[in-house]
């Protein structure tokens, strides 16, 4: 991964985001990635995992949330993941902490521990539309 290029650039991505050292990102394949904007605003979404299931997703001011047919797994984009990682204590794990040889994370499975950090895997929903 390009962790120390991330570095030497004062933590700006070239996409113009702010890495955040208190609150890191890794996808599938061991890549720093910009912080998603979650949670989801109130709302009705169609979702799918691009698989069998389109349904959707109704999330309420409380932030909970149901689909109208079937369960995460049915409208997960399974070969995608991707973990949020905290360091344990101040100074702890990095980046560069991660294991090459983690990655790619199998379809369906966890995201790999960093050492130093705290982790939760998060699964991929592809948004497609407002439902009406």
């Amino acid at each position: 991964h390009d962790f120390p290029k991330l570095q030497a650039s004062g933590g700006i991505a070239p996409a113009r985001w702010r890495f955040d050292p208190g609150e890191w990102w890794l996808e599938e394949h061991g890549l720093i990635m910009e912080k998603p904007d979650f949670p989801l605003p109130p709302g009705r979404y169609l979702v799918t995992g691009g698989r069998e299931t389109t349904t959707t997703l109704t999330v309420d001011d409380a932030g909970a949330w149901s689909l109208a047919e079937g369960v995460l797994h049915d409208v997960t984009h399974l070969p995608c993941r991707s973990a949020r990682y905290t360091p344990s204590v101040a100074g702890g794990g990095t980046p560069a902490d991660a294991r090459p040889e983690d990655f790619p994370v199998t379809p369906g499975g966890p995201m790999p521990v960093v050492e130093g950090c705290e982790k939760q895997d998060y699964w991929v929903v592809f948004v497609i539309g407002l439902a009406e």
